[in-house]
Order: structure tokens, then C-alpha cells, then sequence
């Protein structure tokens, strides 16, 4: 559990360059014309946006991983 911890602690470090990233090779396979290649990029984009969603929605470091320790607790 401590890594997920650490992840939810340091979305913003490794979500945003997911999406950079993960945007410019989009555009470049789109260029390409490679389908596969750009919904896989796509898909990467969609879960560092949704990781840095859940981080502003939780409120910041502290309160995301108290956020995830709360369900972890509730769901076991």
C-alpha cells in the first residue's frame, strides 16, 4: 500500500508529463495514421488526467492519501 500511497502523494510529478507525452505522440501517430498506436496514446493521456482530477478533487497530497487510506479501511 505504501506505493500507491506514494503515487497518490506525487500525482502531479508523474501525471502531467503522462499527458504531455502522451498528447505529442498522439498527434504524431495521428500524422501517421497509425489508429492503434494513437487510442493507446489516448488511453495513457485519459488515466493521467484522471489521476490529476482525483488529486485536485481531493484536495492535495495530504488529503488524497487520507482520502485512499479512508477506503481502504471502509473496504475491508
Amino acid at each position: 500500500m505504501q506505493e500507491i500511497y506514494f503515487l497518490a502523494r506525487h500525482t502531479p510529478f508523474w501525471a502531467v508529463p503522462l499527458i504531455v507525452l502522451g498528447g505529442e505522440f498522439a498527434y504524431l501517430f495521428w500524422l501517421k495514421r497509425r489508429k492503434a498506436s494513437v487510442f493507446l496514446c489516448l488511453i495513457i493521456v485519459l488515466i493521467g488526467l484522471s489521476a490529476t482530477s482525483f488529486y485536485i478533487w481531493a484536495g492535495g497530497p495530504e488529503k488524497s492519501v487520507k482520502f485512499i487510506k479512508t477506503l481502504h479501511r471502509n473496504s475491508q
